[in-house]
């Protein structure tokens, strides 16, 4: 029966999730990452973050360098377990601004790793380049002196040194090229990509709107008429692919679930690069977390393609942030895909050369835990416990202390196949003078099938690591219907608080029905948007709305919660040009993929 049960599941699901039974629990990840973000104050207080990632292979190791994080950078062999590194003490004064470092430039040759970063003071205009043979070591040395720019990224493509930059609404995003001995900029070689643009109206994308204004909002027809403020165009990253050139960069600013980045394309790595029909090249808007922009793109040990990226959190203050990483890959025309469907669920990282489209990205597992009943041993006024399953990150259960003993309980509804959990704890009342001593959460888990009798599952009562976001693939596959996680130390002297207890595997029913009665309505006044209107199903927890330029193609995709739910706005699409979609079902047994559904620009049915 069991095995019927899952051929069923398979049968329901998208070309994303593995056709495996059993990946190794060792090479599976969850967005957002599970690092010990470092802390520090961007505006007024002070959080835990991190954003405009660079991960960099060098010498069989990969390196990940990130905004305002631990003033330092990780090392990884596979890149789920990283080790810190800090800087020499000789270096930090040219890698480090009062204890961080942002937006961060890195590359590598076969000789040594480059660190460039914004320097925050705009009093100096010059900034420092500074290389390492032996990243790993914390050994750095000053290489060169170029002139302050904004969000640099280091180019190294056969020889020749590139740097690109550009930050804001008001700048550009250029390049001028490297001496390849000296690393000083060669007079006369800056050029101009991609000029700023003064008026919102002016942009076709429409993806480019939403600077500091829909913030967390996926349904944006409240703000049709009303986006003023200019995106802000920054993190220019640049590969080679086959000879071909990408050069991302993220637009409509960081306090948003809409960040993402466009791609350009062009023969030459230094000019004549078009904007692709396919943009955003990255999106990721729905689900526990949103947001993927800024970010850079690089190629693993084996060949495989991967985008570390920003994502949004914006609780504690507005640029408190979080990394992702996805797959990459390039089709037979050429086209850049980054694969963030269903982005926060739990994702394979295998250690060999991998097929994604043909062998799946996904484990596997559904969420089992989205908008179900839960209980706590004590409520902090406003932050009741099913704030902890509605799959928010900017939502939070917390407890009224952090004693031990403090617990949080969810009910499942029925018996379900538990393959997974991910821990998201919330920063609740911390003492921030603790958060180099004592930034962790201590914890067991505990599961039963009738809430009476218990079995403990994880022991985590003594750990000591910082754990934002921990995620722990089980042995073996367990049956449970409730699931409680009891308190042994709360982070930073706070209360035990969680942000989504979020749990994986597979439920013992079947898969919603598919969609129907799908319409496209772009809008006549401002192609830029659509409604996209659709006839709920049964038991379907949320839909997913996939769809891109070409039938082949349908790159990008928002996640919508509610199984009620039957239409939403998005601001989007690029003007004059149709769309294909595809409006599918989840809930916890599976995914049903709808049919295809063309919209025609130009036409619109009557008001």
């Amino acid at each position: 029966m069991k095995n019927i049960f899952l051929i069923a599941i398979v049968f329901f699901s998208i070309q994303c999730f593995a056709q495996i039974s059993a990946p190794n629990r060792n090479e599976i990840y969850c967005n957002p990452l599970d690092l010990d973000y470092g802390w520090g104050i961007f505006q007024t207080t002070m959080s835990r973050s991190s954003a405009d990632p660079v991960i960099v292979l060098f010498k069989e190791k990969y390196y990940l360098f990130s905004t305002l994080d631990i003033g330092g950078y990780r090392v990884s062999d596979d890149l789920i377990h990283w080790k810190n590194v800090f800087f020499n003490p000789e270096i930090r004064p040219y890698a480090l601004n009062n204890g961080s470092y942002v937006a961060p430039g890195v590359a590598a040759d076969d000789k040594y790793m480059y660190f460039v970063k914004l320097n925050r003071n705009r009093e100096e205009k010059t900034v420092e380049i500074i290389r390492s043979a032996d990243p790993e070591s914390g050994i750095w040395e000053v290489a060169s002196e170029i002139k302050r720019v904004s969000d640099p990224s280091i180019f190294i493509d056969r020889g020749r040194y590139f740097i690109f930059h550009g930050l804001g609404p008001e700048q550009s995003i250029k390049v001028f090229e490297l001496d390849p001995v000296t690393l000083q900029e060669i007079q006369g070689s800056e050029r101009l990509l991609l000029d700023y643009v003064t008026d919102v109206n002016d942009y076709k994308g429409g993806y480019h709107l939403g600077r500091r204004e829909i913030v967390d909002e996926i349904d944006t027809r409240a703000w049709k008429g009303k986006f003023k403020r200019l995106p802000s165009t920054e993190g220019a990253w640049i590969i080679n692919h086959d000879g071909r050139y990408y050069l991302q960069f993220a637009t409509n600013g960081t306090l948003s679930i809409w960040y993402c980045d466009v791609v350009m394309e062009s023969n030459e790595p230094d000019r004549n690069f078009i904007e692709q029909p396919y943009n955003p090249v990255s999106l990721k808007v729905g689900g526990f977390i949103g947001g993927a922009g800024h970010s850079s793109v690089f190629e693993d040990k084996f060949g495989n393609w991967w985008q570390i990226t920003t994502m949004w959190v914006g609780n504690r203050e507005p640029f408190e942030r979080r990394l992702g990483l996805f797959p990459v890959t390039f089709d037979e025309k050429g086209r850049m895909k980054v694969h963030t469907l269903f982005g926060d669920y739990p994702m394979l990282l295998p250690q060999r050369k991998f097929d994604f489209e043909k062998e799946g990205f996904h484990a596997g597992w559904w969420n089992l835990s989205t908008g179900k009943k839960c209980k706590a041993s004590s409520v902090l006024e406003n932050h009741v416990p099913e704030l902890a399953s509605d799959e928010n990150v900017r939502t939070w259960w917390s407890a009224q202390t952090g004693n031990v003993g403090e617990w949080f309980e969810m009910d499942l509804g029925s018996k379900k196949n538990i393959s997974a959990l991910q821990f998201n704890f919330a920063e609740q009342s911390i003492d921030t003078t603790s958060i180099n001593t004592e930034d962790y959460t201590a914890y067991i888990v505990w599961t039963s099938l009738d809430g009476e009798k218990w079995t403990e599952r994880i022991d985590k009562s003594k750990n000591t690591r910082v754990n934002p976001h921990e995620f722990i693939v089980l042995e073996q596959p367990v049956d449970a219907r409730f699931v409680k996680v009891e308190n042994f130390h709360a982070m930073d002297k706070g209360c035990f608080a969680i942000r989504d207890l979020r749990i994986f595997g597979h439920g013992y029913g079947s898969a919603p029905p598919e969609v129907k009665n799908v319409e496209i309505t772009r809008d006549r006044e401002d192609e830029r948007f659509a409604l996209i209107k659709w006839t709920p199903v049964k038991n379907a927890d949320g839909y997913v709305i996939r769809f891109g330029y070409a039938p082949d193609f349908l790159n990008l995709n928002i996640q919508v919660k509610g199984g009620e739910q039957k239409e939403l706005m998005t601001h989007i699409l690029i003007k004059g040009q149709p769309y294909y979609f595809r409006v599918g079902a989840n809930n916890e047994n599976g995914y049903t993929e709808g049919k295809l559904t063309k919209d025609v620009v130009g036409q619109y049915p009557l008001s």
